[in-house]
């Protein structure tokens, strides 16, 4: 039996925590990408930044040549970057290689306490992945 009451004690600190989380993001707008914009023809080492809100926590950027999606980012990344905070609201990285000339996509994958559960009354939220939208760039290299 003194097994179960510390694994319980921490399930339900752990679940309270979530919840206090949950009151930050629950109803907060969408994390969207910035940098490079829809359409931006950019250098083969293009800085990407994306605005995020609070609550949410950013983990990378993805980059493919295709828009394809699974939950957790691209159905085949080419490449990603672990983001880094930029300024309030706002995160950033570049790509450790060059890109070559052509057309990608790129999305932030980002946590937020959006998977919740009422028990007993309360409502006790968790982090899942979420993705922005997908953003179509080209790649110019220099003649």
């Amino acid at each position: 039996m003194s097994r179960r009451r510390p694994r319980f004690g921490l399930v339900l600190f752990i679940a309270l925590i979530a919840g206090v989380w949950s009151q930050w993001s629950a109803a907060a707008p969408l994390a969207s990408g910035l940098s490079p914009a829809r359409g931006a023809v950019t250098s083969p080492r293009p800085v990407f930044t994306a605005a995020v809100v609070r609550g949410d926590l950013p983990l990378e950027i993805q980059v493919a040549t295709s828009p394809a999606l699974t939950h957790i980012g691209f159905v085949r990344s080419l490449a990603l970057c672990i983001t880094t905070a930029f300024g309030h609201g706002r995160v950033r990285c570049s790509l450790s290689s060059p890109l070559r000339s052509g057309t990608y996509y790129w999305t932030l994958v980002y946590q937020r306490n959006s998977r919740c559960k009422t028990v007993g009354g309360r409502q006790y939220c968790f982090p899942e992945p979420h993705l922005t939208t997908p953003t179509r760039f080209t790649v110019r290299t220099a003649p």
